[in-house]
C-alpha cells in the first residue's frame, strides 16, 4: 500500500474516531442502512456489519449468532433473526484497533458504497476502486467528517464551506494553497 494511501486511510480514520459516541453510532448506521440500500444483495451489506461486530439474535429463541447463515444452521425451522448491534465500546475499540490498510479495505468500501451518490452530487470523486485511487474521496470523506464533529459541537456556522471548494474539483491536491492550506491544517490536522 503507497504511503500515500495509508495516511489518507489513517486521517479518515481519526476523524471517524474523533466523533462522540453517539455520532460514531448515527454516522455507522447511516452507512450501513445507505449501503445496503445501494448494494445489489443484502449479504453484501451483511459482511460490513459482521466486520463491525453486529451479531444475530434468533426471533424464535432469543439465541445469539455469528451470522444468520449459523442462525439458519443451528434453527432452520426458525422465525429468522435481529440484528443486535455491538456496545459502542466495542466497536469504537475494533475501529481503534484497525491498521490503516484493514481501515482502507474494509471501512473506506462501506463510506464509498453508503456515500457513492453524495460523493458524485458535490465531486468528491470516485471511492478508492480499480479504476481510481480514490484520494479525492478520501480527502473529502476526511472533511466530511471531521465537518461533522465540528457540527455536533456546535460550530457549524463558523466553517461552512462547500466540499468542493476546500478539496477542489479534479486538482490535485498535493499543493495547497494559502486557502486550502488553511483549512487542511484545521480540519485534518487538529
Amino acid at each position: 500500500m503507497k504511503k500515500k494511501t495509508k495516511d489518507l486511510a489513517k486521517q479518515i480514520q481519526d476523524a471517524l474516531l474523533a466523533l462522540s459516541d453517539v455520532m460514531l453510532m448515527e454516522t455507522l448506521t447511516q452507512w450501513l442502512d445507505r449501503a445496503e440500500d445501494e448494494l445489489a444483495y443484502l449479504d453484501w451489506s451483511d459482511e460490513y456489519r459482521y466486520m463491525l461486530g453486529y451479531r444475530v439474535q434468533s426471533d424464535t429463541t432469543g439465541a445469539i449468532y455469528s451470522s444468520f447463515e449459523s442462525l439458519d444452521e443451528a434453527e432452520p425451522d426458525g422465525d429468522g433473526g435481529t440484528w443486535v448491534v455491538p456496545p459502542i465500546e466495542m466497536l469504537r475499540g475494533l475501529l481503534v484497533n484497525l491498521s490503516p490498510e484493514d481501515f482502507y479495505r474494509g471501512i473506506l468500501p462501506l463510506a464509498g458504497d453508503a456515500l457513492r451518490h453524495q460523493a458524485y452530487e458535490e465531486g468528491w470523486g470516485s471511492p478508492p476502486s480499480t479504476f481510481s485511487d480514490g484520494y479525492n474521496f478520501m480527502r473529502c470523506l476526511a472533511i466530511h467528517l471531521r465537518y461533522k464533529d465540528l457540527e455536533s459541537q456546535g460550530m457549524k456556522h463558523r466553517y461552512s464551506f462547500s466540499l468542493q471548494y476546500i478539496a477542489g474539483r479534479r486538482r490535485p491536491m498535493d499543493h495547497f494553497s494559502a486557502e486550502l492550506s488553511f483549512v487542511h491544517a484545521l480540519f485534518l490536522h487538529r
